[in-house]
């Protein structure tokens, strides 16, 4: 098979729910609403849940305030970073979080992450282990109840 088609395939099975740390997380430098750059490199050695999300996305906009109450719970066991989607995120995005009472991180969504995240529907989330690497993806709606038990279960891995 040439090894270029193998390639593609390969990736595109890691991006549509590929078994758990099968793969590394691609690179996430984002800034967020203040300007300040994030990379989750830096977020390693606990687990992170991403959600790319827009304010014009209905199912989106339920599901910010079960993903904030999950954030808020957490004690700073596990990471949530929010990717706004929207074209003019730094106007749109703002009057949404305080209208919601949102504080988890939010970042600014560029081309290059959105297409390494395979982000082809709003709103996609992804689980990154303590290791980066990707430990779940949903596309649509976030059962947050399944999200919070997926992380639960990786706070309780064991090294090996």
């Amino acid at each position: 098979m040439n090894k270029r088609i193998l390639a593609v395939l390969v990736l595109g099975l890691a991006a549509c729910g590929a078994p758990s740390g099968s793969r590394q997380a691609p690179e996430l430098i984002l800034p967020d609403l203040a300007g300040k750059t994030v990379n989750l490199a830096t977020l390693r050695g606990k687990p992170v849940l991403i959600n790319f999300w827009a304010t014009w996305c209905d199912t989106c906009r339920a599901e910010m305030p079960d993903i904030q109450d999950l954030f808020r719970r957490n004690g700073g066991r596990f990471s949530v970073i929010g990717v706004s989607m929207d074209d003019n995120a730094y106007t749109s995005v703002p009057p949404f979080l305080k209208e919601h009472k949102i504080t988890f991180p939010i970042l600014i969504a560029d081309r290059k992450v959105s297409a390494g995240y395979a982000v082809r529907g709003l709103p996609t989330a992804y689980l990154i282990d303590a290791e980066g690497r990707i430990a779940r993806r949903w596309v649509g709606a976030l059962d947050v109840r399944a999200a919070e038990n997926d992380i639960l279960a990786l706070l309780d891995r064991r090294p090996q």
